[in-house]
């Protein structure tokens, strides 16, 4: 039986908060005494214990932790009569507390004791663990990341670079600050080694974050598409001291925007410019004011509607493609040419000799329209118009070089075709008084050049904004009106795949919205919906009648009599569509305007999925630091050789708001210059802070930050604990 305390002994240790307990040093520690604070930590009652456990500690304390508590026991009373151990112990309600328990040895050699006083760690060490878990979380973030992280010190001029630069482009980076420029950037893409110097020297002056896109080559010679992101890093001083950032691939997104660019800049059938890539190209220029003489060229195939009702519309497609390869050969790469209609075409010469030389163009021109098709079997005469206009004296921006050739077209046009005319001001004033030009009505009416003009510009407006959605609600009423159809909208996928919602709607007048019925929608109410866009990504219906009942009735409740969709892909995945829908009867889409939206879709596509990308990737950020910032412990990650701090948790930065990325963690927390002699990595388990008054139990464990070695360090306050334990 359990020694029965006083009433003054029992009294002194009910006083002491937490559990007190006095045990032999037999082997299986048998309790002697106890306080009510260790009966009520654990649950039983003085009877339970000696009926359960014999009186037994060691078997109160969790199996798993026993082999350690003795081993621990062993290696602390060889260095002296004090104990400070961390274990499990079981409570009355089958559950295991963690406890923190120190104690000290007293007796003699007929009986030694354990005074031991117990601290309910339960909730610290669950803590731990959920900080253990989100970290390891975010270690795998890091690890899975395809970025190559690098840092750049200043005062040593190094550069260090993780080790999947090595993987992306095959070799190991190099860096010397001593190099010159040329040999410094000799992997960067000749046109990019000036914006990556700039980008260098904004971060070495201070500048907080800094962008470039460049081109870096790999071991097999090729280009490949990066962007460097650089934040700076600085002293207590406000000085620069390094700059840190990533390198991300973004090749492939670079060549598809390139091709998006290219393909809206490019009319389909001929390859030459549109109207608007022609009219940019050529006023950029122009807008340089260029001292030498320039010509413009309007172009229009005499008779054209004739070739093709006679000859069908792929005979005059034929013809437009071989034009416009003859017009490539009798020019240079620097001059600007452009299908600017159906049948009619610009070419903007630059430095032309003499205004002489440009007319003897126009006659080589007509000659080779001339004789194009007279080598085949079923000879076929094809014969242009053209206008000429000179720079500088007949206009010197596009618009007035353009509207001097038109005139001129329409004079080569009312003397009898198949030939060219160059404006002059005396002949051609009182046709341009009167505002008539028959070309220039043409265009403006041509649906080819519209379309080409919206691609452009739905392009330009994307790649401008830096608002997406209300790009995209913006473009769904231009493409909506343009194409006249009833309502125009843009379904993303749940991550899951199994709903879609409805994120942009636009509606024509006298349409009713859709777009709040149709949220959170499940693709099992329309079995086989994906399978509708295998032909080429786009799915079109002239009748909705023509699908599924369960389609059908999906399209009806909506009011839907024809509709075209445009499935949006990220990589393989099926993650949405753009559709367009018609309302007020049955509607047959042409192929051009399939084209037409389908490139539309796409553009809207590619920029819409990166923003959605970005949108996910900082959330997940905002929830890692949320849930460090709320751990009930001083958290910080320090690197291996220098002890500088690279992360702090928000208790952290309570306790000292002064802390901040970049000091020494000795600096930062204890004013010091040099490393503390009682610093946990050294060994302590326990550590004073007198700036704060702060006792601390410390546990450290090595990581990864990028490519250096660092700690990360876990102090759990215990002030309270050891001012009992001194009291």
């Amino acid at each position: 039986m359990l020694k029965k305390l006083s009433r003054e002994e029992e009294a002194i240790l009910n006083l002491i908060p937490g559990g007190v307990m006095q045990c032999r040093n037999d082997g299986r520690y048998t309790i002697v005494e106890m306080n009510e604070g260790f009966l009520g930590m654990f649950g039983f009652t003085r009877e339970e214990l000696a009926e359960q456990f014999q009186n037994q500690f060691l078997a109160m304390i969790h199996p798993a932790d026993r082999q350690n508590f003795l081993m621990e026991v062993d290696r602390q009373l060889n260095r002296g009569d004090r104990l400070s151990l961390s274990y499990r112990i079981l409570c009355r309600d089958g559950s295991y507390k963690w406890t923190a328990s120190s104690a000290k040895l007293f007796g003699n050699e007929r009986e030694e004791r354990f005074f031991c006083i117990f601290l309910d760690l339960t909730e610290v060490r669950d803590a731990q663990e959920k900080l253990r878990l989100s970290l390891e979380h975010l270690e795998i973030i890091m690890n899975q990341s395809s970025d190559i992280i690098f840092e750049w010190d200043f005062a040593a001029d190094t550069i260090a670079y993780s080790p999947n630069w090595l993987e992306k482009f095959g070799y190991p980076p190099h860096y010397d600050g001593s190099l010159p420029k040329e040999e410094l950037f000799c992997h960067f893409h000749p046109e990019d080694v000036e914006p990556m110097a700039e980008l260098m020297r904004e971060a070495k002056k201070g500048v907080a974050n800094a962008v470039v896109d460049v081109r870096i080559r790999n071991a097999k010679d090729q280009y490949i598409w990066c962007r460097i992101r650089a934040a700076t890093q600085y002293s207590a001083e406000q000085r620069p001291l390094r700059a840190v950032g990533t390198i991300s691939d973004i090749d492939e997104e670079k060549r598809l925007v390139e091709d998006l660019r290219r393909r809206a800049e490019l009319d389909a059938l001929t390859g030459l410019y549109n109207h608007a890539e022609t009219e940019r190209r050529a006023g950029l220029y122009l807008e340089g004011r260029p001292e030498t003489i320039c010509a413009m060229f309007i172009i229009d195939v005499d008779n054209f509607k004739q070739v093709n009702d006679g000859q069908g519309h792929l005979f005059g497609d034929a013809v437009l493609a071989e034009l416009a390869a003859g017009m490539k050969k009798l020019t240079r790469k620097s001059d600007v040419i452009g299908r600017i209609g159906g049948d009619e075409f610009a070419i903007f010469l630059k430095d032309v000799p003499t205004a002489q030389a440009a007319e003897e163009k126009a006659l080589k021109l007509l000659d080779l329209f001339q004789h194009l098709f007279q080598g085949e079997k079923q000879p076929v005469e094809v014969t242009c118009s053209i206008g000429l206009a000179v720079y500088p004296w007949d206009g010197r921006d596009y618009q007035a070089l353009y509207h001097c050739a038109d005139l001129a077209l329409y004079q080569a046009k009312s003397q009898g075709k198949n030939q060219y005319a160059r404006f002059d001001e005396k002949r051609m004033g009182a046709m341009d008084r009167i505002g008539y030009s028959s070309l220039g009505a043409a265009i403006d009416s041509d649906q080819n050049t519209s379309g080409g003009n919206l691609v452009n510009y739905v392009f330009q407006i994307l790649y401008d904004t830096a608002d997406i959605d209300a790009a995209v609600d913006a473009i769904l009423e231009i493409v909506g009106r343009r194409f006249d159809v009833s309502r125009a909208y843009v379904f993303e996928n749940s991550a899951s795949g199994e709903y879609t919602d409805n994120t942009h709607e636009w509606c024509n007048e006298g349409i009713l919205p859709q777009k709040a019925l149709l949220q959170h929608y499940p693709y099992e109410k329309v079995q086989g919906y994906e399978e509708l866009f295998r032909d080429n990504a786009v799915f079109y219906c002239r009748d909705v009648h023509s699908l599924t009942p369960a389609q059908t009735a999906l399209f009806e409740s909506q009011g839907i009599c024809s509709t075209l969709q445009c499935a949006l892909y990220h990589g393989k995945r099926f993650c949405g569509f753009i559709g367009f829908d018609e309302c007020t009867g049955l509607r047959m889409w042409n192929k051009e305007e399939i084209g037409m939206l389908s490139l539309v879709a796409q553009l809207v596509t590619t920029f819409l999925l990166k923003k959605r990308e970005a949108d996910r990737n900082e959330q997940i950020m905002v929830q890692l630091n949320t849930i460090l910032d709320m751990q009930d412990a001083y958290i910080y990650a320090i690197r291996k050789e220098n002890y500088e701090l690279l992360y702090l948790n928000q208790k952290t930065l309570q306790l000292d708001p002064g802390a901040r990325v970049g000091m020494t963690c000795h600096r930062a927390f204890f004013g010091r210059e040099l490393p503390c002699e009682t610093c946990p990595l050294r060994g302590a388990t326990e550590v004073y802070n007198p700036q704060y008054g702060v006792w601390a139990r410390v546990r450290y464990s090595a990581m990864k930050w990028g490519d250096s070695d660092a700690y990360l360090i876990n102090c759990a306050d215990i002030t309270e604990y050891k001012r009992l334990q001194g009291s």
